[in-house]
């Protein structure tokens, strides 16, 4: 141990973190990685004013950070159409001076319906009762002293997201004509995922009980599968997950409805379908452990040359090739993994092919594996199950929220770790981009989280949305708990959706590697331990 960590010492003391000035980068193709580094320029206050001024056009995604960071040099004025730009200098008190396209314009705004006086709403109301009945329906609601009722009463779907929207604090009991009228408006799909994921706004929960499975698909069936089952409401619940599996296009999401569809009714016809998908992921992978079908055929790649001219630790030139492997042809498929048939480039080798094959096939390699082959098979597994997750083993993946490497860390968390916990010198975030250090980090980052946390899903659960996270959803009394359907239904509950996702994919590549590292476990016990007041050692996982 000690002669690694000499090594790792001599590795980080030899390294220097490329730097790009702003004019390098402004010759740079738009990318993550342009954008990343003009983020960094920022942070570190190396951008003038001047610089700022004709940024945007350099910028690939002008959202979050870096948006933020531009708008600290050069705030960012609220775009006004000039049409309308009058018809803001109108107030609550001289909006019934406005022209009728003015009045319109000012009234889309719930904040400004509710700063008027009663009198004027009813004046507008009247003014629009034929050619905007929506904004009549809402000025007479904040007449009343339960605006949500009013439109519940008149069945006004469009009304009753945009007060929704306005705030989610309304809940009611709904109609049942209404609340079939729901699923046909745009916004029902995110409405319905956030009050079930988050167990809020109960009436609204329990009166969505009352919508026709066939008035639904896909997302929207599945999760209100869930809210059945949250319910007890089993046959309900089942008719729902059945037409989210009908109408799926995904085979994964169609396992994940299938599933439910046997864990309800024990049909055995389901788990035998489930165990021939032709998908990987968790469901299909229990269904073949329950009806002892073959393991899924895991495709091996071995390249013969060593490498080729490809540089794997230039960002930029990973963003380059990656969107001509996205908008590439079959025939240019061919050309591209001939290319990168080799060693050094096996993950964007493995890459090309899971897209020439249609993501059929299944590519589960193990690059830079020198690096990890003396930790323990159980660890080695959780790093590349992470890894391929996380990045396919791009050696300098960016994301869009900037994290770095294979192992996706984020800047802040790397920095932490390189500056105040290892005491690297001259630490730089961007060595992350070395797959040796991407593996160390990970593997120190994993000591910290498996000290804590027992089962390789809730430490997946961690590295994507926190340790502070983890805990406080695990702290709940509804959540991975004995019960009916459990630990199932809470894997369908974690109200982060990323993290949700996430934990599922992970946990699949970790049985997957687990098998390839002649170390496998029944994905069964993983499940069996995930019940927190049933399995005092988790360890078997």
């Amino acid at each position: 141990m000690i002669k690694k960590i000499l090594v790792f010492l001599f590795i980080f003391s030899s390294l220097n973190a490329t730097q790009y000035s702003i004019e390098k980068l402004k010759k740079e193709e738009n990318s993550l990685a342009k954008d990343y580094y003009i983020y960094r320029l920022l942070e570190k206050n190396k951008i003038s004013k001047k610089d700022a001024q004709d940024l945007n056009s350099h910028i690939f995604r002008y959202i979050g950070k870096i948006k933020s960071e531009l708008e600290k040099i050069i705030p960012l004025k609220p775009y006004i159409n000039p049409k309308y730009a009058k018809c803001y200098t109108y107030t609550a008190n001289t909006i019934l001076d406005a022209n009728l396209t003015c009045q319109s314009v000012r009234l889309n705004s719930l904040v400004f319906i509710a700063s008027l006086n009663s009198k004027d709403r009813t004046t507008l109301a009247q003014t629009f009762k034929n050619q905007r009945p929506d904004l009549t329906n809402l000025l007479l609601a904040f007449n009343t002293s339960d605006p949500i009722s009013y439109i519940v009463q008149k069945e006004d779907i469009n009304g009753f997201f945009k007060l929704y929207n306005y705030s989610k604090k309304y809940d009611l009991d709904l109609n049942t004509s209404l609340v079939n009228k729901l699923p046909n408006h745009i916004g029902f799909k995110d409405f319905a995922q956030n009050i079930i994921i988050k167990k809020e706004n109960p009436k609204f929960r329990y009166s969505m009980l009352e919508i026709n499975p066939e008035n639904v698909s896909e997302d929207s069936a599945f999760y209100l599968g869930v809210n059945a089952l949250t319910y007890d409401k089993t046959e309900l619940a089942y008719d729902f997950f059945k037409k989210a599996a009908q109408s799926f296009k995904s085979q994964s999401n169609k396992d994940n409805a299938i599933f439910w569809m046997w864990l309800i009714k024990n049909n055995e016809e389901d788990l035998k379908t489930l165990s021939q998908s032709s998908s990987l992921n968790i469901y299909s992978l229990y269904a073949k452990e329950l009806t002892n079908t073959p393991f899924p055929k895991i495709e091996s790649l071995n390249p013969s040359k060593k490498k080729n001219n490809f540089n794997m630790q230039d960002p930029f030139a990973w963003q380059k090739i990656n969107k001509q492997i996205r908008d590439a042809n079959a025939s240019q498929l061919d050309v591209l993994a001939k290319e990168f048939d080799t060693q050094e480039t096996l993950p964007i080798y493995a890459y090309i092919l899971e897209r020439k094959n249609n993501f059929k096939k299944h590519y589960f390699i193990m690059p830079y594996y020198d690096n990890i082959k003396d930790y323990n098979k159980t660890r080695q597994a959780l790093i590349l199950a992470i890894a391929r997750q996380e990045s396919r083993f791009i050696p300098t993946a960016i994301s869009v929220s900037y994290a770095l490497g294979m192992m996706q860390f984020m800047p802040f968390l790397a920095n932490h770790i390189g500056e105040k916990e290892l005491k690297i010198p001259n630490f730089d975030q961007d060595f992350m981009f070395k797959p040796e250090i991407a593996y160390y980090f990970g593997n120190y980052h994993l000591n910290y989280l498996e000290s804590r946390l027992k089962s390789p899903l809730f430490v997946a659960y961690a590295y994507n949305g926190g340790i502070g996270f983890t805990n406080r959803m695990l702290a709940r009394n509804d959540m991975f708990k004995t019960g009916k359907f459990e630990p199932f239904l809470s894997m369908e509950l974690v109200p982060y959706q990323e993290s949700r996702i996430y934990g599922k994919k992970v946990l699949a590549n970790y049985i997957v590697y687990r098998h390839l590292l002649n170390d496998s476990i029944k994905i069964s016990d993983i499940f069996e331990n995930l019940i927190q007041n049933k399995a005092n050692d988790l360890s078997k996982s």
